[in-house]
């Protein structure tokens, strides 16, 4: 078995901060609209970032064979993962957005080892098939009704679950795991952090420009002093910190074992839905945490084994 390093602790506090801003966002969305609510975020991300790499004295130097990619990374994950990610999300449950979003790294898995770029291992893959069922049983009853269509909204206008709140976070889990993919190559080259701030700052651009119409609409004196916190943790947590992290975690470790550690996500956004919004978990959901820590400890080792190949 691999050793423990600090890049996995980092990956696991990552991972913690990205559980916690699910409950955040349905708080912050409470009074924010959803893009109005994802243009701000990214913007007081987009200038914290800015003022680090100053502070770091870096050049803005990239090589013209990886401004395209660059630019389309950018806009994959900054805007149309976001989209699709804040919008199903006000549709969806906290728990079902998790239970969605954790299936990242089969998809990583499964592109990368198509593509020729990294092998999945048999234990790897024992490992992911044990996290998922440690989410299936996490999400219990949701697991049927990611399949039944749901009314949008409730009498009373508060959101619900919704068909196409889940298709909305379908989409969001592809264009993060085609992000994973191609952000491996630039994180190697030109930094974790440097990568992270020419990414965004192409995908929020876009961004901003898709959601003027909310931010013109907005009601700023009605938004509670709990949403813009909320704003805060997600723009300086769930994105600076984290997007640094994971860039960080493609670089030491690669996009399938990186990506494992999302399946942490569920777990313990059980565990904070149960305290903010009063989801209270089941023995089966508890049990499900458990295989999902198990599945995560399997697919971290490098014994040496078969390789699937998947085709």
């Amino acid at each position: 078995m691999s050793r423990v390093t600090w890049v996995d602790g980092l990956l696991f506090l990552m991972s913690t901060v990205w559980a916690i801003n699910f409950t955040v966002v349905k708080i912050a969305l409470q009074d924010f609209s959803p893009l109005s609510f994802n243009a701000l975020r990214f913007v007081i991300a987009l200038l914290t970032l800015m003022l680090l790499f100053r502070m770091r004295r870096e050049t803005w130097a990239v090589e013209g064979e990886d401004l395209g990619s660059l630019i389309a990374l950018g806009i994959l994950a900054n805007t149309i993962y976001q989209v699709a990610f804040i919008e199903g999300l006000a549709r969806s449950r906290a728990s079902t957005a998790a239970l969605i979003l954790a299936t990242t790294p089969m998809v990583v898995a499964l592109l990368s080892a198509v593509r020729g770029h990294e092998r999945v291992t048999g234990r790897m893959a024992v490992g992911i098939g044990l996290s998922f069922l440690g989410i299936a049983l996490i999400v219990g009853e949701d697991w049927s009704r990611l399949r039944t269509s749901r009314a949008v909204f409730e009498a009373d206008g508060s959101p619900r679950e919704t068909a196409f709140g889940d298709l909305l976070l379908l989409v969001a889990t592809v264009c993060w795991s085609l992000y994973t993919i191609g952000a491996k190559r630039h994180a190697h080259r030109y930094g974790a952090l440097k990568s992270t701030l020419l990414m965004m700052l192409s995908g929020t651009i876009p961004l901003v420009l898709l959601s003027l119409s909310d931010l013109r609409e907005q009601s700023w004196t009605t938004i509670r002093p709990t949403a813009w916190a909320a704003l805060v943790f997600s723009a300086l947590g769930a994105i600076v910190f984290c997007f640094v992290a994971w860039n960080y975690g493609l670089k030491r470790l690669g996009s399938t074992r990186t990506a494992i550690y999302s399946n942490l996500s569920p777990a313990i956004a059980l565990l904070v839905a149960w305290l903010g919004l009063g989801e209270r978990p089941s023995l089966e959901q508890w049990i499900g945490a458990a295989m999902i820590l198990l599945g995560i400890s399997l697919a971290r080792t490098r014994e040496e084994e078969v390789e699937l190949t998947l085709s």
